[in-house]
C-alpha cells in the first residue's frame, strides 16, 4: 500500500481474472549477473515490512534484522499479524545471499514461522522485498535503520499515518491520518480518516493520550491510536522521519508506515499511484496531478484506472484542494466525483479516497527534472504487487535500461505460491514529456502491459492495464 508503497492491493484477496499463463513453478535463465553488489552490501540493523496473503488470509509482518556483511542474520525481531493469530516481539536469526546485480534471497527464522524471502538491493540502505514461499505471498521494503532516531526525543513531533488492511468481516479497511506526540510519549493531539469497505469518517479528532508511544527499545517501540475503535501497533523505526507500522489487534488487521510531516504546503506537479478496492473489483489508478500552489488541481492532470480489469487511460483532472493547519487537507476532482483525504509528509503527499464506491490509498510524490526515454537509463529494481482471481501476485527483479527505451533483466515471481525465479525479462517504454509513459515487460510468464509515472530518473511508479491482472509498483535506480 506499497504500497510501496504497498497500497491496499493485499487486503483484496483474491478478486479478478485469472493471469494467462501463470502458475508453473519454474527457474529461468536471465544470463550473466553483473553488478557491485555483493553479502557485504547489506551490513547492519535494518527494518522490514511486508503485507499480503497467506493459508490463513491477511498477513502483514514488521521487524527489524542484524545483518553481518558476510550472509548471516545474527539478531532481530518481528511481529506478525496473520488470520490464524497475533505473535508478537519474536526473536529472529538467519541467512541471506546477495548476487552481484543486487538480487538476493534470506531466511529470517523466528519462533512464529520461517520467512523465505526474495529481494532486490537498490542501494546497501534500502530493498523492495516479496515473501517467497509455497504458503504465502506478499510485498514490501527493507531499509537501513538510523540508531540515533531510536528515542521518544528523536521522535518527538508530527507524523501523518498510511495504513490498508481488513476488517472484522475481512473487508477491505484503510485509514490516513496525523498524530503529535511529545518526548514522554504522549499524543497531544492528531485526526484521522478511515474507509471500511465503503464506510467513511473523516476528520475524526484524535482524544490526546497519554503514553501512547513506548520508547523505540532496539529500534522497536509500541504505539495506541486513540480512537473507535482504540487500535494498537508494534512500530520500527527507520529514521526520525519514518516508521514501519503493523497493528496487534485481531480487529482490525491494518498495516503501512508514518512518515514525519513538517509543512502543509502544495505544490508543482506530483505524480501518484493508490490502490485498493472497488465496487467493480480489484483497483488500481495512477497518473500525474499538477497544481498552482494556490488550491487548483489544473485541468493538465491525468489519471489512468484499472478498475477490476476494466481499463481507461489519459483521463482529464481538475479540481481543487486545501490543506488545513493540522496537516489534514483535501481533494476534490472532476467535480467531486473523487474526493481524497490528503496528508503531506517528507515521503509525498499521503492520500486516502473517501468515496463509498472505492476503498484506495497510496502517495505523490512530487517530479523533479525533465522527461523522456533518456530519463529512465541505468539499473533498476523493480517491484510490484497484484491479484487475480485465485491469486495474490507478487515479483521482484532487476533490468538495465538503454535510455533509448529498452530493457532487459531477471525477475522472480510468487504467484499464489507457485514460484518462478531468475526469468529473463525483457521490454519497451516511451516517456512523455509530462513523465507519464507507456511499457510492456515480457517474462516466460507472459506480457504484462504497464503505464509509468516518473518522479524522477531514481524513482518510477506504475500501475498494470491488462485485464487479467490488477497491479501496482515501482522501479527505484540502482
Amino acid at each position: 500500500m506499497w504500497l510501496r508503497v504497498c497500497l491496499g492491493l493485499s487486503s483484496i484477496l483474491l478478486l479478478v481474472i485469472a493471469l494467462t499463463g501463470c502458475g508453473g513453478s519454474g527457474v529461468g535463465t536471465a544470463g550473466p549477473i553483473n553488478g557491485p553488489f555483493s553479502n557485504a552490501s547489506l551490513s547492519g540493523s535494518y527494518a522490514f515490512s511486508f503485507t499480503g496473503v497467506n493459508q490463513f488470509g491477511f498477513l502483514a509482518v514488521a521487524g527489524s534484522f542484524q545483518a553481518n556483511g558476510s550472509g548471516m542474520i545474527t539478531g532481530g525481531t518481528v511481529d506478525v499479524n496473520s488470520q490464524n493469530g497475533i505473535f508478537t516481539n519474536q526473536s529472529v536469526t538467519g541467512t541471506y545471499n546477495v548476487h552481484n546485480n543486487g538480487q538476493a534471497t534470506a531466511t529470517l527464522v523466528a519462533s512464529a514461522g520461517t520467512f523465505d524471502i526474495d529481494f532486490v538491493l537498490v542501494s546497501n540502505q534500502h530493498a523492495l522485498i516479496i515473501r517467497f514461499d509455497n504458503n504465502s505471498s506478499a510485498s514490501g521494503t527493507v531499509d537501513l535503520q538510523t540508531s540515533s532516531a531510536f528515542s521518544l526525543a528523536a521522535l518527538a513531533g508530527s507524523f501523518a499515518f498510511n495504513l490498508s488492511g481488513i476488517d472484522a468481516a475481512t473487508n477491505t479497511e484503510a485509514s490516513a491520518g496525523a498524530f503529535t506526540v511529545d518526548s514522554s510519549g504522549n499524543i497531544t493531539s492528531g485526526v484521522q480518516d478511515t474507509n471500511d469497505n465503503g464506510a467513511v469518517s473523516t476528520n475524526v479528532a484524535l482524544i490526546p493520550t497519554a503514553a501512547a508511544m513506548s520508547n523505540p527499545t532496539n529500534g522497536r517501540g509500541t504505539l495506541t491510536i486513540p480512537g473507535s475503535p482504540t487500535l494498537h501497533f508494534a512500530y520500527y523505526v527507520v529514521n526520525a522521519n519514518q516508521l514501519k507500522m503493523v497493528e496487534i489487534d485481531l480487529s482490525p488487521s491494518l498495516a503501512g508506515d508514518a512518515f514525519r510531516q513538517t509543512g502543509t504546503a502544495i505544490s508543482g506537479s506530483f505524480a501518484f499511484t493508490v490502490g485498493g478496492v472497488s465496487t467493480g473489483g480489484p483497483f488500481v489508478a495512477g497518473g500525474i496531478i499538477n497544481t498552482d500552489g494556490a488550491g487548483h488541481v489544473l485541468g493538465t492532470s491525468m489519471e489512468d484506472v484499472n478498475n477490476g480489469g476494466s481499463i481507461s487511460q489519459n483521463v482529464s483532472l481538475s479540481g481543487t484542494y486545501s490543506v488545513a493547519a493540522n496537516g489534514r487537507g483535501t481533494v476534490s476532482l472532476n467535480a467531486g466525483t473523487i474526493n481524497l483525504a490528503i496528508y503531506p509528509t517528507t515521503s509525498g503527499v499521503q492520500m486516502l479516497e473517501i468515496d463509498n464506491i472505492v476503498v484506495a490509498s497510496g502517495a505523490a510524490l512530487q517530479q523533479s527534472g525533465s522527461f523522456s526515454n533518456g530519463t529512465i537509463s541505468g539499473n533498476y529494481g523493480i517491484n510490484f504487487t497484484g491479484v487475480t482471481v485465485s491469486n495474490e501476485i507478487d515479483s521482484v527483479g532487476q533490468f538495465s535500461a538503454d535510455g533509448a527505451g529498452h530493457v532487459t533483466g531477471a525477475v522472480d515471481f510468487n504467484n499464489g505460491g507457485a514460484l518462478s525465479s531468475n526469468l529473463s525479462l525483457s521490454g519497451s517504454y516511451s516517456v512523455s514529456p509530462n513523465g507519464r509513459a507507456t511499457g510492456s515487460l515480457q517474462s516466460s510468464l507472459g506480457a504484462q502491459n504497464v503505464i509509468l509515472y516518473a518522479v524522477s530518473n531514481s524513482r518510477i511508479l506504475f500501475i498494470e492495464i491488462d485485464s487479467n491482472l490488477v497491479a501496482v509498483g515501482e522501479m527505484d535506480h540502482q
